[in-house]
């Protein structure tokens, strides 16, 4: 067995796809700010805080809104109307999307980017490897997104 992999294979996961994430040329973000935690907790109240309005003007009868200092407020039919067409333009959104990535973005049988993406390295046999050593390096380990194996190369080393 290869040292590097006897070493990697006695540390746990964990620490060995942090090594293959630093060494790769890939960057990976959270993006989450210090401030996530208070904007969050606003818009929970604002949501809450709207939602209790909503419902006392849905709910409410005309004498207590009047009773609390409210006398203009929109027809108690928007109430019902808006969640529901809300939820019918959800539906419509999903139906669409899923027909846009179905009939537009989903690649024909035949291409072959179904098998190799645009940065891969094509190959075809492994004879034809100018270094087949630094094939042979990545064959048995993740790869980290330095280095694709093309499919007739890993049917080679699989059959």
């Amino acid at each position: 067995m290869d040292p590097t992999m006897a070493a990697s294979a006695a540390q746990p996961l964990s620490l060995v796809s942090d090594e293959l994430a630093r060494d790769s040329d890939v960057t990976v973000s959270t993006g989450v700010t210090p401030q996530a935690e208070y904007k969050g907790f606003a818009a929970h109240v604002v949501s809450g805080v709207f939602l209790a309005i909503w419902i006392a003007w849905s709910i409410l009868p005309e004498n207590v809104l009047h009773a609390l200092g409210v006398y203009y407020y929109p027809s108690r039919w928007w109430a019902l109307a808006i969640p529901a067409y809300a939820l019918v333009v959800l539906a419509y959104l999903y139906v669409g999307v899923f027909s846009y990535n179905t009939e537009v973005l989903t690649l024909p049988v035949c291409d072959n980017r179904n098998i190799v993406d645009h940065t891969g390295v094509v190959i075809t046999e492994l004879q034809d490897v100018k270094h087949v050593e630094d094939v042979l390096k990545y064959t048995h380990r993740s790869t980290s997104g330095i280095y694709d194996l093309p499919i007739g190369v890993v049917d080679q080393i699989l059959g």
